[in-house]
């Protein structure tokens, strides 16, 4: 297992990338860096500290399960305050006006049940982790404006990493 990090603009044609880069199915990039792996364990290991060292077999499975779910939790709950503040800034959002429910559903730690909501119409979008709706259990997930991060497994995880625009996910066509 290897991976390959380039730091900076990526070249402008494939042409001009190191002959290694065809070696690597999985890339992302993200701040500034692309990272160019063989799995996308690498890839996670990349994003989440100390996941490299997670035991393979069924006991590590649960623990990378658990890491990826804490992972999702902290970056929910700031994705949530960065969104809220950004709408704040734009005049949005004014946390003074809005209902205690709305607040909220927004502001509650990721971690924790909320009540119920079948469809968030809000401006401001709704983070939550998947985890925490169904399928994963029975709780009905709200549709409407609402971004998912779903730490369920490192596929899901890293797309849904890249839907909310925080990384850019690169799979090459033929895996």
């Amino acid at each position: 297992m290897a991976t390959l990090t380039i730091n900076g603009d990526l070249p402008q044609t494939i042409e001009e990338l190191p002959a290694e880069v065809a070696d690597f199915p999985f890339a992302i990039s993200f701040n500034d860096s692309t990272v160019f792996a063989s799995t996308r364990t690498e890839l996670t290991a990349q994003l989440i500290e100390g996941y490299a060292e997670i035991p393979e077999g069924e006991a590590g499975n649960e623990k990378a399960l658990l890491v990826r779910y804490r992972s999702a939790v902290d970056i929910a709950n700031t994705t949530q305050g960065l969104v809220a503040g950004q709408a704040s800034e734009s005049g949005q959002f004014d946390p003074a006006t809005e209902t205690e429910d709305t607040l909220t559903a927004l502001f509650t730690d990721k971690d924790q049940k909320i009540d119920e909501i079948a469809e968030w119409t809000h401006k401001v979008p709704l983070v939550l982790v998947a985890s925490g709706y169904a399928p994963y259990n029975s709780t009905p997930r709200p549709t409407g404006n609402v971004l998912w991060l779903d730490p369920y497994t490192e596929t899901t995880y890293l797309e849904s990493l890249a839907e909310i625009g925080l990384i850019e996910l690169l799979v090459r066509e033929d895996v």
